[in-house]
């Protein structure tokens, strides 16, 4: 597959490594730029024209706030808690996922035998805490961000929290591990191409994860294929790693935390973008690397805002969703909460 050249955007099912980013410093493929500075503008233009075989041919990175950014205010760190290391009632085995601030382990929980994932991160300097009703202390964003989420409800079609302890230089989250399950990227890379059927119930999946998220407060802000966890039995899905979301606000964002190849074009253009829509693109081009084995490209970007965009092999119900999840223009995509709905989710082969 052409967009596998590369390595892995990430170890493994979960990781909380962010670097900063400018908006203005990382390529993407946008087909229009309103800006008074023609030397800025060419620059601009040069990056956009980079090929995008040199995006995916080194590993790519995460990116975040300054930690001073607005949507994440920290709050007072409290005190280690008493009630003993988590740890003494997990059996830990091997490593499955590592990132900048921690890793990932098989775990088994020793009163049951129940499997388990095992996250164990450390605290970075801008460590973000947020208040959650019912807690009586602020929360590691990540653990806090998760509970929301499943909070009026279990979501299957995100990862569920089991356990948690927060320490005085890190903290330990207890997960769900489904089973067998690998990560969206790794069940592609196994195939030599996926259909439109699978890459249906794939979408559906991953576009109710994003909504529900949405609808509990939460912005999850880095869905992609590494993202995702798949069983490889039933193609059941499960959305992880909240380590760049955020809490949703109606006013815009300015600083992006995620993988800069799921950009929005508005966040390049005008320095700010929103949740939902931000969220619509980031499946757009989910989608659009499930069934064309590639990131968009120039051209592509150009034909979709065209409304004339064709791919050889796939039906025209897809390309409509496809150009319908792809729009430069934030306003003009499909709302997130009408995807599934959209007649290409109607289509059986």
């Amino acid at each position: 597959m052409n967009f596998l050249c590369g390595q892995k955007r990430k170890r493994s099912f979960h990781s909380s490594h962010v670097n900063d980013f400018h908006p203005h410093t990382s390529p993407i493929s946008i087909t229009s730029l309103q800006s008074t500075d023609v030397a800025e503008e060419s620059e601009r233009k040069r990056r956009r024209t980079d090929s995008p075989e040199k995006l995916l041919s080194c590993k790519v990175q995460k990116s975040s706030s300054s930690s001073n950014q607005a949507d994440q205010t920290p709050v007072q760190i409290h005190k280690k808690s008493s009630e003993g290391d988590i740890l003494d009632r997990y059996e830990l085995g091997k490593e499955i996922g590592e990132g900048g601030f921690g890793s990932v382990y098989e775990g088994k929980r020793l009163e049951d035998g129940l499997e388990v994932a095992v996250k164990i991160a450390r605290k970075p300097s801008n460590m973000k805490y947020i208040n959650i009703a019912g807690h009586p202390e602020p929360l590691p964003l990540e653990i806090g961000l998760l509970i929301l989420a499943h909070r009026g409800g279990k979501v299957p079609e995100i990862i569920e929290l089991l356990d948690w302890q927060d320490q005085q230089d890190r903290y330990i989250m207890i997960l769900e591990r489904p089973s067998p399950c690998v990560d969206l990227f790794d069940f592609i890379m196994s195939l030599s191409s996926i259909t439109e059927r699978q890459a249906q119930k794939i979408m559906e999946q991953a576009t109710t994860a994003g909504l529900m998220c949405c609808r509990r407060g939460v912005f999850h802000r880095d869905i992609k294929l590494e993202n995702l966890l798949v069983n490889t039995d039933t193609l059941e899905v499960k959305l992880i790693d909240f380590g760049c979301g955020a809490l949703l606000q109606e006013s815009g964002y300015d600083s992006f935390c995620g993988t800069k190849e799921y950009f929005p074009p508005e966040y390049y253009l005008d320095d700010e973008y929103h949740a939902e829509p931000s969220t619509v693109w980031s499946l757009g081009v989910l989608l659009f690397l499930l069934l064309c084995q590639r990131f968009p490209e120039v051209t592509d970007t150009q034909r979709i805002d065209d409304g004339n965009w064709t791919e050889p092999g796939l039906s025209e119900e897809c390309c409509d969703l496809i150009q319908a999840l792809l729009q430069e223009n934030p306003s003009q995509r499909i709302p997130l909460e009408e995807i599934i709905l959209h007649q290409w989710f109607k289509v059986k082969e």
